[in-house]
């Protein structure tokens, strides 16, 4: 009787790396181009129809710059998190409080100039973020309470939040469950191609910063320290304890921007489903990143455009909604499945003999 043995082996180097990750993501779609053809839809004619209107397209390669840039800013908050071995599941939840903060702007205060406006949103946004990102960085650190379990429920929380607060004293005067919409000066502008807005500039300078604080900072090389390892850490004298804490924070404020980037550059308002799961995406597009800023912004990019072809499939082919979940989870899977040929060989071999 055949059996297969796996044998540890070196991480392949860059190259491999990214072929074998690419074949991954190929035998996802035909896995995906199966689950279509079930559906009565010819897969290859999909396939098309998704790549054509997404990316050949005035109106596709907008909508997926429009969803790329939150799926950034998240992308971003997770990335950093897992770079000190930290795990925020909550940047969903993160999302949702920094928009509600930054709404709280527009509700409470008088309209400013627009700089100002907008200025105070960006904090405000970043804030609620950050707040939401401390409770579960205060309860790991104080009582050791596993961040996975409360940053994910925290999610919940967050969404019932706003959406007591937009059924309730925030609700608009028509009776919907939303906000009133924003004036203009609490409104990012316009890039001037379709519904791309200033957010996306946002995302990108707060890529480069990062980028810049993880390469070239002391905060940053404590960050990666960490990260490789505690103990070696706790014996250079870095404080791990304060090093989690601010990595906490600093996800905290990305996730919130991307909320306060899809209220004022988006929605224009508060309403109930306010993300699109820009959250948990944003934790994919981290892991197959591997953290790497650069790499995040790539694959930011090519998960909104999944989302993207999914919303077009379902507008002119009659395919359900739901694809574009199923979608991220086949290439989540594949992606998974691909680290056996990256950390192993495989080897048959025959059956023991007693």
């Amino acid at each position: 009787m055949m059996k297969l043995k796996l044998i540890q082996k070196e991480r392949v180097n860059a190259k491999m790396d990214v072929g074998i990750s690419l074949i991954a993501i190929c035998i996802a779609f035909i896995v995906c181009g199966i689950i279509v053809a079930l559906k009565g839809v010819n897969p290859l004619e999909a396939f098309w129809v998704s790549l054509d209107t997404t990316l050949f397209t005035t109106y596709g390669i907008s909508e997926v710059l429009v969803k790329a840039t939150p799926l950034l800013f998240c992308g971003l908050a997770v990335g950093i998190a897992l770079t000190s071995t930290v795990w925020n599941i909550g940047a969903d939840g993160q999302l949702y409080i920094g928009a509600m903060f930054a709404t709280a702007i527009v509700m409470h205060l008088p309209t400013m100039p627009r700089f100002i406006e907008l200025s105070l949103m960006i904090v405000a946004g970043g804030v609620g973020g950050a707040f939401w990102a401390f409770i579960p960085a205060f309860l790991k650190i104080r009582f050791k309470v596993d961040e996975i379990i409360t940053t994910l429920l925290l999610n919940y929380v967050a969404v019932y939040l706003v959406d007591h607060l937009i059924f309730g004293i925030w609700k608009n005067e028509d009776n919907y469950p939303f906000t009133p919409e924003f004036p203009v000066e609490a409104r990012l502008p316009l890039l001037g191609f379709e519904r791309v807005h200033f957010g996306l500039i946002l995302a990108i300078i707060a890529t480069v910063i990062i980028y810049l604080l993880m390469k070239y900072s002391t905060w940053g090389y404590k960050v990666r320290l960490t990260g490789a390892s505690t103990k070696s850490a706790n014996y250079s004298g870095i404080n791990v304890k304060k090093v989690m804490f601010s990595v906490f924070l600093v996800s905290g404020v990305l996730a919130g921007l991307a909320g306060m980037s899809e209220v004022a550059g988006v929605q224009y308002k508060l309403q109930h489903q306010l993300s699109m799961g820009y959250g948990f995406t944003g934790i994919i597009v981290a892991w197959l990143a591997r953290a790497n800023p650069i790499g995040i912004v790539i694959y930011a990019i090519f998960m909104s455009a999944v989302i993207t072809a999914s919303e077009m499939l379902e507008m002119l082919m009659g395919l359900p909604a739901s694809m574009g979940t199923i979608a991220q989870g086949i290439i989540l899977f594949a992606i998974l499945g691909s680290e056996l040929f990256k950390n192993y060989n495989i080897k048959v071999v025959g059956k023991e003999k007693s």
